[in-house]
Parts: structure tokens; sequence; C-alpha cells
């Protein structure tokens, strides 16, 4: 071959075609879709301000959630015993199947800054929501952070204080993260107060938005049966809350109408005498899930269709009623954790406790959307497992120190997806390339 031969360049037709090829929108959703994960769909975006666009469109936004499931980060780790929330990441082994995994812990920033004694409210959408400082049942403030927003994600944001409401508790009940797509608040309180012999409940529910915060929702009532006690866990979903409460059902809150009404749990499950045993989760699609651990120690996963929540309730306020009674729950799984979790300790947990059922009983500590995936703590040995439900894939995250006899919960911190694009109508490729990295 001669040393100074030339490549011909394509002919026009194939050109063409190429062209046509790459800038076909439908092709291009197809072609887009296929990609492996988040970090892939970043790379092809930086290709042209035309991928730029097809990426960030919000129909093929939708149909990506729908193809490409969130990824496990980490989880954060929250107890009275220890001085703040841990974060514990979900590294993946040399040579794993999700490389963007790692290459996203390796440049992300989960710690929780300077604040004092930082413990973790909710995890959602990137964000982190935390208080710090102060005493325990006296937070001094509440705080915001990003882990994954470049270059943003070694500072934390200090939110206006919330209001401190007259006749409620003066620790909030809960704090959390929106839910909703469209929702433009950045945070919500809610404070609930029962009057146990009048079978009374009241709750103000608080909204941060563009820097203040408002009332929400007000609601009053009197219930069908006393809760006892509301739990800690607490679901926002579909403009409703979700409240476990010790009287063995979930009250419910609809903000936009302020009433009440009562979740009746399956038949045959039951709140044991410790909280743990029982914990509800949100899904897509307006699907409420529930994780309850029997008395052998089996995980049952249940599930039903929110749309049969508040149907034949009485006045303003009241919860006169069950939500469809039991009728509306579909159990979905059953699962030993004694076949399951049993090989994590050296000495099975039930047989740790010498007999004593409290100390060989099941906690769950924590939970993921659509019931995918749960955390368990085997009794007395203070190993904290993580279980998917689906694989039954199982591993120990977390040890719990011998001295600490406080309430654990676990918060898991999800890959965002899809990737959050600039609006970049005008700007050249270059340009968009420079804002996609700060990305």
């Amino acid at each position: 071959m001669c040393c100074n031969a030339k490549v011909s360049p394509l002919p026009v037709e194939m050109d063409t075609s190429a062209s046509k090829v790459l800038t076909n929108d439908d092709l291009l959703h197809d072609i887009l879709l296929r990609l492996g994960c988040p970090s892939c769909l970043v790379s092809a975006a930086l290709t042209s301000k035309c991928w730029l666009r097809g990426a960030s469109d919000q129909v093929f936004a939708r149909d990506f959630c729908a193809d490409h499931q969130p990824r496990l980060l980490g989880i954060y780790v929250s107890s009275g015993g220890i001085s703040g929330s841990e974060f514990i990441p979900f590294r993946q082994p040399a040579g794993g199947s999700r490389p963007e995994v790692s290459t996203v812990l390796n440049h992300a920033d989960f710690g929780l800054g300077d604040l004092p004694a930082p413990s973790v409210w909710d995890c959602r959408n990137g964000m982190v929501l935390f208080q710090f400082g102060g005493e325990t049942f006296n937070p001094a403030g509440l705080a915001a952070r990003s882990p994954l927003l470049y270059p943003n994600m070694h500072e934390s944001v200090v939110l206006p204080p919330s209001p401190q409401p007259s006749y409620f508790p003066e620790y909030p009940h809960a704090m959390l993260l929106p839910t909703d797509k469209g929702d433009d608040a950045l945070c919500y309180r809610v404070d609930v107060r029962i009057w146990e012999s009048h079978n009374k409940a009241a709750a103000l529910v608080w909204v941060l938005r563009s820097g203040s915060w408002h009332i929400r929702c007000i609601a009053a009532g009197v219930l069908a049966k006393s809760p006892a006690q509301i739990l800690p866990t607490t679901v926002l979903d579909g403009g409703k809350i979700y409240m476990a409460t010790q009287a063995g059902y979930i009250l419910g809150l609809d903000l936009a109408t302020a009433r009440f009404f009562i979740v009746d749990l399956p038949r045959g499950v039951e709140l044991d005498q410790y909280p743990g045993n029982l914990v509800h989760c949100r899904g897509d699609d307006s699907v409420l899930y529930l994780f309850h651990v029997d008395g052998d120690n089996r995980l049952n996963v249940w599930l039903r269709r929110m749309e049969d929540d508040q149907k034949g309730h009485g006045g303003p306020g009241a919860a006169g009623g069950s939500a469809g009674a039991t009728k509306g729950w579909v159990l979905r799984d059953t699962i030993s954790v004694r076949e399951t979790c049993g090989h994590l300790v050296e000495q099975g947990w039930e047989k740790a406790g010498d007999g004593d059922e409290d100390a060989a009983a099941v906690m769950i500590v924590g939970a993921g959307d659509n019931a995918e995936f749960v955390f368990l703590e085997l009794g007395v040995t203070g190993v904290v497992a993580y279980m998917h439900v689906k694989t039954r894939e199982v591993k120990q995250v977390y040890q719990r120190q011998p001295d600490d006899d406080h309430f654990i919960s676990v918060r898991p911190f999800m890959l965002v997806k899809p990737p959050v694009f600039p609006v970049l109508e005008d700007a050249h490729e270059g340009e968009a390339a420079a804002a996609l990295h700060q990305e």
C-alpha cells in the first residue's frame, strides 16, 4: 500500500443517511432508552445539542425512569446512641456490574459538614434533610444538603427555623421531603397531638416554600378508636400522610380535605409490644406497601391501592370508619428471615437471647420505595441486614455498638434518576458540555 494514500470521504448518500438517523427524534428516543445507567446518559448528552435536548425531554425522562430502577448508593444510620447520623456506602466489588455506582461514590460528598450532632430526617431526590445541634427533644436547627450536586456537594444549607406551634409537642412528629412530581415545596413539618381518653386527634402540617414556612393543613377530629400512640414511621404520598399507630392501624390525613381516615391492617397482622415489627412505605402509581414480621420471624410484604383510602367517612375532620376494611390489602411475598439471614451471625439470634422473645425479635429499621428492599435488625446481635425482596440478596450493612440500646433508623440514599440537565436553548455545544460537567 502506498504510504501517502488518503482515506476517501464517505459518499454523500451515506453521510446523509447517518445524519438522518442521528437526528431522528423517535429513533434517538429508543437509542437513549437502551443505555444502561444515568452516567451513560450524561455521556450521550455531551455529544451534541440535539442529543442533549433528546435526553432532557420530559417524555423521554418519564420512559427512562420506568425502564431504569434507581440504584442504592448507601444509607444514613441514625441512633440516639451515636453523636450523629453515619453514612454507610454500598460500594461495588471490583469488576461489578454497576461501575457507575462506584464512580458516583468516589466523587460525591455524603458527610453532613461541620454542623454539630446532625441527625437525618429524610432522603429523597438527591437531597438529605437533617436536624443539627440542640438537645434530644429540642433540635436547634434544620438543614439540607445535596451530596451529588457538583460543585456544591460540600455545602449544607441552613433552613429558616421551623415554627413552634402552641398546643403541640415542641419536637415535630416528622420532617419530610416532597414525593409528588411538580411539588415545589422544599420540605414539610408534621405536628400531631392526641387525646387518648377522648379519641381525639389534631394535626398541623407546615410547608417550607420560597424561603418561608406556611400552614398547609390543619385537621382535628374524633377517631373511631384511639391511636394510643403515633409511631415514628410516617409516609407522604399523593397528597396524603400515613402514620402508624400503636393501636394497630394506620392513621391517614388527606391534606386537600383536612380529614383523618383509618386504614385497618390486613387480617392477622398485629403490632407487637415493640413497634419495629411493622413498617409501611410508599410506592409508585399510588400504592402503599406494608412490611410485617410475624411471631415466627417471617417477613410478610403487603400492598394496597391508595384509591381505596378515605371511603365512607363522616363529617369534616372525622375518621368514623375504616378505609376499605382489610379487603384492599394483597399479600405480595412471604420470606423466612431465619433462612435468608441466619448465616450473617455466628450464633443464631433466636438462641442469643436465651429464650427471651424480645431479644430474639427481628426489627424493621428501614425500607425502600416500592418495597424493593428492607433493613432488618437481628435481635440482640445488633446486626443490621439489607435484604433485596425480589432476589433475596442479603448482606450485613451495620453493627450496633454494644452499649447502644437506642432505636436505630436507616434512611436509604438513591442515585438520582434521570440526571437533571440544564436548559440550554441558545447555548453552543461547548457550553452545553461545560454545564453538564457541572451537574
